[in-house]
């Protein structure tokens, strides 16, 4: 079976839910072959530019409904303690061209000894930890 549209949340609602594990990588992806937790086959096929999230529901049928749920993967959260180091967080983290989910608590990435390395050169505390890794959006720039 090959998924062209998502449908809306509430096509799941009372039904069993089969589940699309996805790493925040693979949920960029408009086009990719997938297995459900009970071994469900699914291509997908997006139009280009799609992505998925986590709770996308791919398919119903037959009282199942194969919902897409984002994997918690290994992250670095860089904890500024100053808006100084705030700033230089987010700069030297886009400086080195990593994607970066950014809230009041900090800037986490996935993880990379590189950010790592530098948050110990700049003396910004930061902590290894497992999440779901949902990244600021960009406005598209490129190289």
């Amino acid at each position: 079976m090959i998924v062209e549209r998502l449908l809306p949340p509430e096509a799941a609602a009372g039904l069993r839910a089969e589940r699309v594990t996805l790493a925040s990588a693979d949920l960029q992806r408009h086009r990719q072959r997938v297995r459900t937790d009970a071994g469900r086959e699914l291509g997908i096929d997006l139009p280009h530019g799609s992505h998925l999230h986590d709770g996308d529901v791919l398919h119903v049928a037959e009282g199942v409904a194969v919902v897409v749920v984002q994997a918690e993967e290994d992250l670095l959260t860089l904890r500024p303690r100053t808006p100084r180091e705030f700033a230089t967080a987010g700069y030297q983290v886009g400086n080195l061209h990593r994607a970066a989910m950014i809230d009041e608590a900090g800037v986490s990435v996935l993880y990379d000894k590189a950010v790592e390395a530098l948050a110990g050169r700049f003396g910004i505390p930061c902590e290894r930890r497992r999440g779901k890794f949902v990244p600021a959006q960009s406005s598209g720039h490129a190289h």
